[in-house]
């Protein structure tokens, strides 16, 4: 018997080119669902010109994934997809959420019109990015480096931007899912700037007790890509960080083995905080602990809230 879902979505290019690949892959193995796109306006995207520094609480609700959420609580979608990197830990009371699919490229990538990477930009190149993250890692990269505000959707950033700034930074995941490939000068290494937790990652929201859509999106999940997203988001909540935090994290399972990377660095690139460590699969919890004691005893914990603090104090 054919039965029909309805599937939640921010209305962009990129959430629904998404949705179609997760569509896709639970038609593949469970051929009798079919479905229907439901296109949700979140807050996010009703203010897409402003910066996230100046959205104040809203930020902490979430602003691409609450009224998703919304939208499944309330049974007007059967599940919702989205970056799982925008997911909120603590989710609304009878949610579940889940990744899917195997991660895609998590780096950081340079769009520019020079044809350099970013050691050869101009002196005090301007760089487009809205993340504290990437600001805070890049300064300590290139300290003459200047920073704007971007927001909008990826296209119009990958192909009108570069013409107004030297620089534009985004997520490799992105660019590689529409097909933009063209458009990279330079994958940004780790070395250099190290992505946020759960980068890359695709995920679902359903609610709790329904076990026939909790079939179909465990149906697609990979086992390696959710266990290290789920460390990574796991130590940003260790870690108090949040849309303002200059928080790159990386949890990476290589030859049977867990690596987890942690970088903090304040805005000015005056502080800096790294540390790694590995283990087991199954010591993932264990070493998220271990590691978060020893950033919080270097002075990490103060870079996350003082960042805030600015972000915060200079919004509007």
């Amino acid at each position: 018997m054919i039965r029909e879902y309805r599937v939640g979505t921010r209305g962009s290019a990129l959430a629904m080119k998404q949705t179609e690949t997760i569509m896709a892959r639970i038609q593949a193995k469970f051929p009798d669902t079919r479905f229907r796109v439901v296109e949700i306006v979140t807050h996010g995207d009703r203010f897409r010109e402003k910066p996230i520094a100046e959205m104040g609480e809203e930020v902490d609700r979430g602003i691409f994934n609450t009224a998703l959420e919304q939208a499944v609580l309330s049974g007007e979608v059967d599940f919702a997809t989205c970056s799982f990197k925008d997911v909120e830990t603590d989710l609304p009371a009878g949610l579940r959420a889940i990744s899917v699919l195997e991660r895609e490229d998590v780096r950081d990538v340079l769009v520019t019109r020079h044809g350099v990477d970013l050691a050869a930009l101009p002196p005090n190149a301007e760089l487009a990015t809205s993340s504290p993250r990437r600001i805070s890692q890049l300064r300590a990269f290139r300290p003459d480096f200047r920073f704007h505000p971007l927001r909008g959707n990826v296209t119009t950033r990958v192909e009108k931007e570069p013409a107004r700034f030297d620089g534009v930074v985004l997520a490799a995941a992105g660019l590689l899912r529409l097909g933009l490939q063209g458009h990279i000068q330079q994958f940004i290494p780790d070395t250099v700037l190290l992505p946020a937790p759960a980068q890359a990652a695709l995920g679902c929201e359903f609610r709790a007790e329904r076990e026939d859509v909790a079939r179909l999106i465990e149906g697609i999940q990979h086992a390696a890509t959710e266990r290290c997203v789920r460390l990574e988001k796991a130590m940003l909540v260790r870690l108090s960080g949040g849309c303002f935090a200059p928080i790159g994290v990386l949890a990476r399972e290589e030859e049977g083995r867990l690596r987890l990377r942690v970088r903090i660095v304040s805005l000015d690139a005056a502080r800096r905080v790294e540390e790694e460590g590995s283990g087991a699969p199954e010591d993932g919890p264990a070493l998220v602990e271990q590691l978060a004691k020893r950033i919080a005893e270097q002075g990490g914990l103060e870079i996350v809230r003082d960042t805030r603090k600015a972000l915060t104090a200079g919004k509007g």
